[in-house]
């Protein structure tokens, strides 16, 4: 009876003392596991850290319907940046599943699914280029204008016509020669009648002249 009492106290001091280490692991464990999940416009970044590692854990990541990352498993840690279209035009839902081989039933929050609300890019400001400084107009010289001069009034002389002679020409006698006119006053028809007077005169003259001569001889 004695040998097996103290088989017996052996046996539960050797479990309690497991139950304490096994307490002890599993304290350790539990706050050992962490994570961190953080997004932009156009990312996601998923990082877990101090998992344990002599258990099977997963993760998958879906953006909207789409699969971005299939079941995946890893060991103590996982990080990796999951890029979104930075063109976006609307919010796009990241979701990122977690799950711990050590907590399959999420007691201890190590097994979790987060969902990221990514929004949109603002659309970026163009930056005004610099406006170049207007060049400064040089001084354009001024040219004084000439004075017209006015032309001094020309007093013109009426040009008096010359007067029409008013007096007929002579008409030429039928008998004698006709003479050409020559624009004389009044007195040319008495200049006329002497000279043709001298001209008689002279004719009688030669003609006694001649019978003069011709008695003589």
């Amino acid at each position: 009876m004695a040998r097996q009492a103290r088989i017996t106290g052996r046996t539960f001091a050797g479990a309690a003392v497991l139950a304490v280490a096994a307490t002890g692991l599993l304290a350790g464990t539990a706050s050992a596991h962490t994570y961190t999940i953080t997004h932009t416009c156009s990312s996601v970044t998923v990082n877990l850290a101090n998992y344990n590692s002599n258990v099977t854990n997963t993760i998958t990541v879906t953006e909207g319907d789409q699969t971005v990352l299939p079941t995946q498993t890893f060991k103590d840690t996982f990080q990796q940046t999951f890029q979104v279209d930075p063109k976006h035009s609307g919010v796009v839902d990241v979701t990122i599943a977690v799950v711990a081989g050590d907590d399959p039933t999420m007691k201890h929050t190590w097994t979790f699914t987060d969902v990221e609300h990514v929004p949109v890019c603002p659309t970026p400001t163009p930056t005004p280029s610099p406006t170049p400084p207007s060049p400064t107009p040089s001084p354009t010289p001024t040219t004084a204008s000439p004075t017209p001069t006015t032309p001094a009034p020309t007093s013109a002389k009426p040009t008096t016509p010359a007067p029409k002679p008013t007096t007929p020409a002579p008409k030429p006698s039928s008998t004698g020669p006709s003479l050409a006119f020559t624009g004389g006053g009044s007195d040319s028809g008495m200049i006329a009648g002497v000279g043709a007077a001298v001209v008689v005169l002279g004719g009688g003259l030669v003609f006694m002249t001649r019978r003069r001569k011709a008695g003589r001889h």
